[in-house]
Order: structure tokens, then C-alpha cells, then sequence
């Protein structure tokens, strides 16, 4: 005969209670085990668990010692999750650093000499101090790296559109010199490519300064604002000239040499620096500061870790 549901339930109740009851009893018994843990076995245990923050560290260096470019800022989203991972392991270090009684982690073989134990639970506090301290330091830099990287990678765009535009302009002005039909229509459409690589260029640059305003791209914006100028004019004066309108051709091709004028100056004899030169001296002015202190942390992880040894 099927037991009925409320016995069932009874059942189930039991069940649940037995299951209950041996977790509790092997939480209770795995805090016996740590609880009895011997100190050199929570310092061991601290120890693994110090060595295992390094994974993490080790992907903040990636992060900081790979050159710049389009992947730096998963890099630097990957690092700063790693962080988070690292911390989580020297609070458990800590713990296990914590739970030592002090007159063993202080005891002395000698009125003035420490037991080595205790010399070896002060390395690992030291080696513990200086990964947190480094874990600290980092953030800021991987966060102006990551500002970096990106504003670079907006400022080689604009540069690419910058020398496309430049490759069309010449040759529409080639085009145009012919004075026939086709090479007018020819021109304009050259002209209309160009004005479109500009356009972009100037989208780009725009980009690569709002995410690094430090970094000064004012002469970009300005020498491509005076490009679209003067290609502006380079499709006025292809229009007229092939309606007859010649001379608001005449006009159109005076202020296109004018605009063009106005371009040479704002690059200079020497043309406008790259970007990403650019972006390299305005990463290390901003991040000396920064960067000296986590190489300080750095070299004082080295130095505790050689102290454990």
C-alpha cells in the first residue's frame, strides 16, 4: 500500500534534518582542524596562499608592459578583475597570519635573537604588506593606460583618414588642372572622397581628445578643419567651372589656396608631430608620478620575497 503524503512529508523532514546535521558536523569538525592547525601549518598555509596572488600581479605587469594599442583596454579590464582575485587570496593569508598566537609569532631563542618562526611570520607580514601596497599602486596606472590606449587608438584612425584625405585632395587637384569635363567630374568625385576622409579624420580626433583632454590635439583639429575648407572650396570651383560660372570658379579656387595656406601653417616646416608621439609623451608625463610608485612596490616585493627565502 503507497505510504500516504503526509507521511511523506514526515519522511522528507527527516531526511532533511539528517542531511542538516552532518554538515554541521563537518563544518564543526573542519573548525576543529583549523582551529588546531599547528603555527607553522597556518604559516605554511599563508605562505600558498601569498605565492598564489602572484598569477594575478603577473597580469598587471602584462597589462602595464605591453605597448599600447587597440587590446590594452581588455588587458587592463582583465588586470583589474585580477585584482580583485589577488586581494581575496592575501585576506586569506591574512587570516591564517592572524590566527598565529602573538607569543609564538614573537617568541625568542635567546633574550635578544627571535625563534625562526617568528622571523619567518614577520617576512611573510613584510611580503604580504608589499603585494597589497603594490595591488594599491596599480589601479590608477592601469586606469591611465587604458585612457591611452584608447585615445591612440582614435588619433591612428584620424591619422590614416588624415593621409587618405591628403592622397585625394592631390589628386583631385591633378584631375582638375586638366579643365576637361570628365576630369572635373572626375575631380569632384575625388574632392567628395576626401571631404568624407576629413570628416572622419576630424570625428576621430575629437574622440582622442576627450578621452585624453591632457594631451593637446588642437593643432589636429585645426589643420583638418582647414582641410575641409578647402576641399569644400575644391567642389565649388569644380561645380562653376563645369556650369560655366567661371569666375565664382576663380573665387572658389583663390580660397581654396588660402585655406591651403592656412593648413601648411598650422603644421609647420616639419608637419604635424604623429599622435601617437603625441599620446607616448603625454602617457609618461602623466603617469610618472604613478608609475614611480609602483615600481617602488614593485622592487619592495622583490626585496621581502628575497627576505623569505
Amino acid at each position: 500500500m503507497p505510504p500516504s503524503r503526509k507521511s511523506f512529508f514526515i519522511f522528507r523532514i527527516i531526511a532533511t534534518l539528517v542531511i542538516a546535521a552532518c554538515l554541521i558536523t563537518g563544518a564543526a569538525i573542519m573548525g576543529v582542524r583549523w582551529y588546531n592547525a599547528t603555527p607553522n601549518q597556518r604559516l605554511n598555509h599563508a605562505l600558498t596562499s601569498i605565492q598564489a596572488s602572484d598569477a594575478p600581479v603577473a597580469q598587471v605587469d602584462e597589462a602595464l608592459n605591453t605597448p599600447l594599442s587597440a587590446e590594452t583596454t581588455t588587458q587592463v579590464k582583465a588586470a583589474l578583475r585580477a585584482i580583485v582575485t589577488a586581494r581575496a587570496t592575501l585576506d586569506r593569508a591574512q587570516q591564517e597570519l592572524d590566527a598565529i598566537p602573538p607569543a609564538t609569532a614573537t617568541a625568542t631563542t635567546t633574550a635578544t635573537r627571535p625563534s625562526q618562526l617568528a622571523t619567518r611570520v614577520a617576512a611573510a607580514r613584510r611580503s604580504l604588506a608589499a603585494r597589497r601596497a603594490l595591488l594599491a599602486a596599480a589601479p590608477p596606472l592601469l586606469n591611465q593606460t587604458a585612457r591611452a590606449a584608447d585615445a591612440l587608438t582614435s588619433a591612428a584612425r584620424a591619422w590614416q583618414d588624415l593621409q587618405a584625405g591628403a592622397t585625394l585632395t592631390t589628386t583631385a587637384s591633378q584631375q582638375f588642372a586638366q579643365q576637361t569635363q570628365d576630369a572635373l567630374v572626375a575631380s569632384h568625385a575625388s574632392s567628395t572622397q576626401a571631404a568624407d576622409a576629413y570628416a572622419h579624420a576630424h570625428t576621430q580626433f575629437t574622440a582622442a581628445a576627450r578621452t585624453l583632454p591632457e594631451a593637446d590635439f588642437s593643432p589636429y583639429l585645426a589643420y583638418t578643419e582647414q582641410r575641409i575648407l578647402m576641399t569644400q572650396n575644391a567642389l565649388l570651383a569644380c561645380e562653376d567651372w563645369i556650369n560655366g560660372h567661371y569666375p565664382d570658379a576663380s573665387a572658389d579656387v583663390a580660397a581654396y589656396n588660402s585655406f591651403a595656406q592656412s593648413a601648411a601653417r598650422i603644421a609647420g616646416a616639419d608637419g604635424l608631430q604623429l599622435p601617437s608621439d603625441l599620446i607616448a609623451a603625454t602617457y609618461q608625463q602623466q603617469t610618472r608620478v604613478a608609475q614611480k610608485t609602483y615600481d617602488q612596490a614593485r622592487a619592495e616585493v622583490l626585496r621581502a620575497d628575497a627576505a623569505l627565502r
